[in-house]
This record gives C-alpha cells, structure tokens and sequence, in this order.
C-alpha cells in the first residue's frame, strides 16, 4: 500500500510539472511577464490547504518570494495595483492547471466583456455554486440569457422602494440595541440587518432585529434561521454534501448546516408549491422572489402563439431553487461586507460622518424615518450613495472577473493603452483586473490608495445648475446655503472600465441597486442623529489618531472564502453616540 501511494504521488507530481512546463511555454508564448506558481490557486484542494500550507511556510527564516505573494488567493488585494505598475498592463500566472492572463486597460477590459463569444465564464471556477441546481451564476450562452431573463425580473423599482423601508426598520432596530454603550460584534450586526432585509424583500419573511445573543432562542428550523447557517457555513456546504455533513461522528456545527440546507430546501419547496398552486388557481401570488420566479417561467413566450411556456424560456424546479440559493448568497455575503467595510472606515473618518450627515438632515428635516420617501429621497442622497460608490472601490466584494479563450484556435486582444495586440490560446483564463484598474494611479491620479468619498462628489456648473433650481425648489423646502449647494452637487462618472465592482455589460450585476438602495438606507437612518466612534484602548494610551490607524489595519486584514471580508469584524468595540441635531 505505501510502495502503491508512493508510486502514485510520484507520477501525479511528475504529471503537474509536466503540465507546468507546457503552460510556461504558453505564457512565452503571448509575450508578456510572467511569474511561476507551483499550483493553482482556485484548485478547491488547494483553498482547503492554503492556511495549512501558509501557516508553515510563514514559520521558516526565509521566503519562496513570489510563491508567498502570488500562491496566496488573496494576493490581489494585498497587491492592490502594485503587479500592473511593475510589468505593465498585461502580465500572466503560469500554474500546473491554467494560465491566468491579468488584464488593466480599460479599452481592453470593455473589449473582453463585449465580446461574449470569444471570452465566456469559465463556468467550471463556479460549479461550487451548484448546491441546489443550476443557476445564473453556472451557466454561459443562450443557458445562461433564460435564467438572467428571469431573475432579473423582480428587481425592479417596486421591490427597491420595499427595500428602502425595510433596511430603514432593520437599521432603527439595529440602533436601539447598541445605543446603550460600548459594543463589538459589528460585522455580525450587519450581517444579520443584511440577511433580515433579504428575507423580508425576497420572501416577506420579516423579522425584527435582534443581536445574535438575543436571536439564540429561537427554533433552529426555523425560516430564518435555517437560512442564517447555510449563509455562514456556505463554503463548507459548496465543498460538503449535506448528506455526509449530518453524519454523527462529525462537529456539530457540521451536523447543524448539514440539517440547515435540508430544511431551507424544504421551506423553499413550500414556497415552490404554495406559489404553483395560487398561478394554478388564477389567484395573485405573494409577490416574494418564489413568486416571480414561478410566473415568470410559466409565463408563454412573448414570440410564440401558444399558450403554453417554451421550454427555453422557464426554469425548472432545481434551477428555481439554485437561483434561489444564489440570490441570497450573493445579496447577503456582498451586500454585510460592504455594509460592514463602510461603517469601520465612517469611523475612523468622523469628518465623512459629518459631511454625510450634513445632506442626510438636510434631506430629511423630519428625523422620523416613516415619513422617508423613497422615490423623493434617494435620488438626492448622493454623498451616501458616494460611500458605497468609494468602498466598492477599495473594497470590492470580488477582486477579478475570469473570463476564458473559448475558440479552439486562440483569439486576439489589443491593448489600446500599450499599442500592443496579444495573442492568447485556447483555454486561456483572462482577469479584467478590477481592483488593479479601480486603484490604478492612471485612472484615479488623486491618491488612489485612500478612501474618500468626496472624490465621487462634483458641483454641476453654472448654466446647469440654473435648470435644476426649479426642481430643487419643489422638492426641498429648505433655502439654506447648503441646501442649494446639496441641489447642485452630481456624482462623478468614473472612465468606462476603470470601474467595475459588479461587473457590466449583459452581465452587470441585476441586484446592484438592490445594493445600493439597502445600503444607503442603512446609512440615512444610522447616521442622521449618531455618530459611530472607536473606543479608545485605554491600555495602550491610545488617542484618536491611533485608532483610526487600528481600523484602518483592521479593514486591510480581509481574507477571501467567496468573497472579500474581514478577518476581525467582530474584536472592534464602538460607541453610537447621539448627537444635538438628532430631533
């Protein structure tokens, strides 16, 4: 047995030098900088290992150099734009499985999305995914245009206006249980205000916040609660089924999300069947995300005379649920990161606090948030939407879009900024660098490494701003100073691809105003009469200059499972206080 394991891994690592070998060729081959890495980094074998592997190799005296950069999956995030400055606007990754092409011209990284055909999702990086069905994010082509037709439906203005009262309530909720003095658990906050948003809007499940000390005491079984452990057990069930998660002689946190994923598929089935026979009886459904699903795949095709649903226009049952599924991973784990990642640096920046603060009274001279209207308010809150705008920036929920080579003969690339054409073979994965080109100095010159809201703010020039005076006129009461500076203030349009936190193109994320909404909610309702600051660590006779240094460290200290979040969210302890203008 020991002679046959040895054997075995021996020609498995002659069969990944082998293929190493060839794909360094390749990367010779395109002509542009490469670096080696001696095994690929979405290898789900390796992002198990990874820690593991990292935690030792950190303990010797010496470094493998660009192994301890590169092999790492966060790399992109520590490195910022760093590797685009040394070697250009292309340079690649050779690894034993792919070569990894990096991209940071913004002419080309529009190119590489436009042209759907020759640059596809390399749908075999997302098959993880696949925990209740096939979904949005698993399929390419014409596979892909009848789910993204149908998911995208329900995000429409009418369910972002339920958002914004929802998130209004989540964060007036959130208040009321911090306000009493210091406490930590921040990240927790946020991601339960972002999982109860998700529940009310997506399947009118509404639930009043609660701290997770607090929320303990309710059945495990639950709705809510069966969909809060399969979202933070995630990664565990992608790689696990649930079956062999529930065997006994595993941890019970295991077991836990094991039985979760069972019965949040049951609710869902629930759901499935309630809202199948409300359509079958002719009856309005209950307008949750179930419900726009299942009419929208039994809805006939607008190009055909029957009556009767095209197949290749409906979802199926497991492609319900796996949308379902993906729906909420990517509203909740996005949507608590950003949130979590704009509160940390509000702290730290109490001067943004007050400039936000500015428009949100002024906007809202009332500070009883039932009387916020949607449709009238959130248009004008720009220096809100201009921190989610400036965090996505530095922060962004995912650091590249894998694009790979789908024609067996290779295709071309221009970089319109170098003047050079590439040639890249079959198969090659190809990464529109986003956090590269959203910090790149050559498309934000004005410290591109510092969160700074203000730089998304611009004043509307003079013969424009004399048109909007009629409309601020009847939308605001207020004749202030800086209620006619607030009227005339406009956010910045950054360069076309040089900004692409969720994604573009056909492609662009559908929940991303559902996003924005929520948050800017969220930040309306907080910071209108408190103010968020660290507690100072006595100990340490720290001041406020040290602090906002501390948070700033804790906000670098993120890791990736799927999505970018912080390491510590929850070891920050901090005080809401309220401040004179808060009534």
């Amino acid at each position: 047995m020991l002679l046959f394991l040895a054997t075995a891994l021996l020609g498995w690592t002659l069969y990944s030098l082998l293929c190493l070998l060839a794909n360094v060729r390749r990367a010779q081959n395109i002509g542009i900088p490469y670096h080696i890495v001696p095994a690929s980094p979405v290898n789900p074998l390796w992002i198990l290992l990874e820690p593991v592997i990292f935690f030792f190799l950190d303990l010797l005296p010496f470094r493998f150099g660009r192994i301890h950069h590169y092999a790492r999956r966060t790399w992109q995030f520590a490195d910022k734009a760093q590797s685009h400055l040394r070697l250009g606007d292309a340079w690649a990754i050779a690894t034993p499985a792919e070569v990894f092409v990096y991209i940071c011209d913004a002419d080309a990284i529009l190119d590489i999305i436009a042209r759907r055909a020759d640059f596809v999702r390399p749908i075999e990086l997302y098959t993880l995914l696949n925990v209740f069905g096939p979904n949005i994010s698993t399929t390419e082509g014409a596979d892909w245009q009848r789910h993204r037709k149908i998911v995208a439906a329900p995000f429409n203005e009418s369910l972002n206006s339920f958002v914004w009262r929802e998130a209004l309530n989540q964060a007036q909720g959130m208040l009321a249980t911090r306000t009493t003095g210091p406490f930590g658990e921040l990240g927790e906050d946020t991601r339960t205000l972002a999982l109860n948003v998700l529940a009310a809007t997506g399947f009118k499940r509404s639930t009043p916040f609660q701290t997770s000390r607090a929320a303990h005491s309710q059945d495990p079984r639950s709705y809510s609660e069966s969909l809060k452990t399969v979202m933070l057990n995630t990664f565990v069930i992608m790689l696990i089924p649930p079956a062999i998660l529930k065997l006994p002689f595993l941890p019970r946190w295991c077991q836990r999300a094991g039985q979760a994923v069972e019965d949040f598929k049951q609710h869902m089935l629930d759901m499935f069947n309630t809202e199948k026979t409300l359509l079958e009886q002719g009856k309005p459904g209950t307008g949750t995300l179930m419900s726009s699903f299942v009419r929208e795949s039994a809805a006939p095709n607008a190009k055909s005379t029957s009556t009767s649903p095209s197949p290749k226009t409906v979802l199926t049952l497991d492609e319900i649920l796996g949308n379902i599924y993906v729906v909420n991973f990517a509203g909740h784990d996005t949507t608590a990161g950003t949130l979590t990642y704009t509160l940390f640096l509000l702290a730290a920046y109490p001067d943004i606090q007050q400039w936000v603060a500015e428009e949100i009274r002024t906007v809202f001279p009332d500070p009883n948030p039932d009387t916020w209207d949607y449709k009238e308010a959130y248009p004008r809150l720009k220096r809100c939407l201009a921190l989610v705008l400036e965090t996505v920036r530095l922060y962004p929920p995912i650091l590249a879009l894998p694009k790979s080579v789908a024609s067996p003969t290779g295709t071309t690339l221009r970089l319109p900024e170098s003047r050079r054409t590439l040639t890249l073979p079959h198969k090659t994965i190809v990464l529109p660098s986003l956090l590269a080109a959203q910090m790149h100095p050559k498309y934000w010159p004005d410290e591109p490494n510092t969160w700074n809201p203000r730089r998304w703010i611009k004043t509307a020039h003079e013969h424009e701003a004399n048109h909007k005076d009629a409309d601020a006129a009847q939308s605001q009461p207020a004749t202030s100073p800086l209620a006619h500076h607030l009227a005339h203030e406009e956010l910045m349009d950054p360069r076309a691809g040089s900004y692409l936190p969720w994604s573009a193109g056909a492609q662009v994320c559908a929940g991303r105003k559902f996003a924005q909404v929520e948050i800017v909610a969220v930040v309306a309702a907080l910071f209108r009469g408190h103010r968020l600051r660290p507690v100072l660590e006595e100990g340490e006779g720290e001041d406020i200059e040290r602090a906002q240094k501390r948070l700033l460290r804790t906000t670098q200290d993120s890791y990736q499972l799927l999505v970018m979040q912080m390491r510590d969210a929850d070891g920050t302890r901090f005080v809401w206080e309220r401040t004179g203008s808060g009534e």
